[in-house]
């Protein structure tokens, strides 16, 4: 036998032990990305948002930095980031105690900005509030209600 051949058959050899061990071994990594149970419980997208909005009543939270809120934000949203969440908490705590009634939604600058979850976690776990949600998509499209 070659060593042409014998190269063929322990690749074709080792390809099928890979094959067997992705699609059979009990501790195999996910094909893809999913996200947890508990993120995707509280993401709420452009659609349920706007009903929400129309029909009850909504805090609107942008996680976003200053200088981003500054450039532009949705009508009657506060301004609530990590960077100056200390100073920020007791800017807004009128507004915040009043939220303990309402839904609460987070947004910051798409669908993998993290600093929406952070915030929406530290105003569930620091401060009491539920429901609140992280917007899944442009928080520009709700600019149009």
């Amino acid at each position: 036998m070659s060593l042409r051949n014998q190269l063929g058959i322990l690749l074709g050899v080792a390809l099928l032990a890979s094959a067997a061990s992705a699609v059979f071994h009990p501790k195999r990594p996910a094909w893809f990305f999913v996200e947890s149970p508990e993120v995707l419980r509280w993401q709420i997208d452009v659609e349920k948002a706007r009903a929400l909005l129309a029909s009850d009543e909504v805090l609107l939270v942008d996680a976003r930095s200053r200088s981003k809120y500054e450039e532009g934000h949705l009508p009657e949203a506060i301004l609530l980031n990590q960077q100056e969440w200390g100073d920020l908490m007791f800017q807004h705590m009128d507004r915040l105690q009043d939220a303990m009634r309402q839904t609460v939604i987070v947004y910051c600058d798409g669908n993998d900005c993290r600093k929406s979850q952070e915030v929406a976690q530290q105003l569930r776990e620091l401060i009491g509030l539920d429901p609140v949600f992280v917007l899944k998509g442009d928080w520009r499209e709700l600019d149009s209600r």
